[in-house]
């Protein structure tokens, strides 16, 4: 069931976040999610990092809901969404949840823009719907088993062990590190912004939802889902953006994603670190929108081909 009728909490800048708020009942969850843009272009699916919500997209929707259909989920637990009882904040569970969302408002023609945790559960969400997907848009994100990284392994490993959670439960410094220098690179969030970031954990026993799921990006089950997914994405297209001072970039996760989806496009962006849609949003839009119109040109070349070619072969038979 799809709603307008919940207000949104008065914590909320509308300066800040100036989209009208929708809202979804999916088994048991109550998704607040942003739709903005006309219905018959080509869909945004913004799919939220870490402790994100559709807020950490404003900038990219603000901008570029003239000509897409911008649509921005928050995942169960996060943002103004609700997670239903008994909900254990795994990335297979929240990728499951998103399939659904796209699912249920029939989303066709997307390109899913994921950074964080926002890659893999867009991989996972979407792999047995490609005849929804156009693309995918990374950033500082993985799409594959970590097995073959034992750096990262073991950070989230200690991220997400019990000091840590103590640590995050008292002081809610995950959501809070995400507006940091050291997370963007080039600057930090005002206080309005990272107010947007820990307000939606007021609630400590909320605020350790984002460790549960790092915490599952290396169990058995999601490395064996994630190995068995991303290999349907290869004959799609994507642009690959990460920071220039990313410990993932140092990790070679741009050249891993070219790799495995061989028609893409590389940006580096300069001073940027993990977090590219805050750290420079306006380089994320600047090369995206580079970026399509590069795919959009070379789609409408195939299709000249294509439809050029028949009569080719006729004339050629005839001589």
């Amino acid at each position: 069931m799809q709603s307008d009728d919940q207000e949104i909490p008065d914590w909320i800048d509308t300066e800040l976040f100036p989209f009208h708020s929708k809202w979804i009942d999916l088994n048991g969850h109550r998704i607040h999610y942003v739709d903005e843009g006309p219905r018959n272009a080509p869909v945004l699916l913004f799919v939220q990092p870490g402790a994100g919500w559709s807020f950490t997209y404003r900038y990219q929707i603000r901008n570029l809901s003239k000509d897409f259909r911008c649509v921005a989920p928050d995942l169960p637990g996060y943002g103004l969404s609700k997670a239903a009882e008994g909900y254990d904040f795994t990335l297979l569970e929240q990728s499951r949840v998103l399939e659904d969302f796209v699912e249920a408002l029939d989303l066709k023609d997307i390109v899913a823009w994921g950074n964080d945790a926002g890659g893999p559960t867009a991989v996972l969400a979407l792999a047995n719907h490609q005849e929804r997907v156009h693309g995918l848009v990374v950033g500082g994100t993985f799409g594959w088993s970590l097995r073959e990284y034992p750096y990262v392994r073991r950070m989230v490993s200690l991220i997400s062990g019990p000091l840590f959670k103590a640590f995050n439960k008292y002081t809610n410094f995950v959501p809070f590190s995400m507006g940091t220098r050291l997370a963007l690179g080039t600057r930090t969030l005002s206080k309005a912004e990272r107010t947007h970031y820990t307000r939606p954990f007021k609630d400590r026993s909320s605020r350790n939802h984002t460790l549960k799921l790092f915490a599952s990006f290396d169990d058995a089950a999601t490395r064996e889902a994630l190995t068995d997914a991303l290999p349907k994405f290869r004959e799609k297209t994507a642009l690959i953006q990460f920071g220039s001072r990313d410990p993932m970039k140092f990790q070679g996760w741009h050249k891993r994603w070219a790799k495995e989806i061989p028609d893409n496009r590389i940006y580096i962006i300069p001073h940027v670190a993990h977090f590219t849609f805050e750290g420079d949003p306006e380089a994320t839009v600047r090369n995206f929108r580079e970026w399509w119109t590069s795919t959009q040109s070379r789609r409408e070349a195939l299709v000249t081909y294509v439809r050029r070619r028949p009569q080719e072969v006729k004339s050629s038979s005839r001589a």
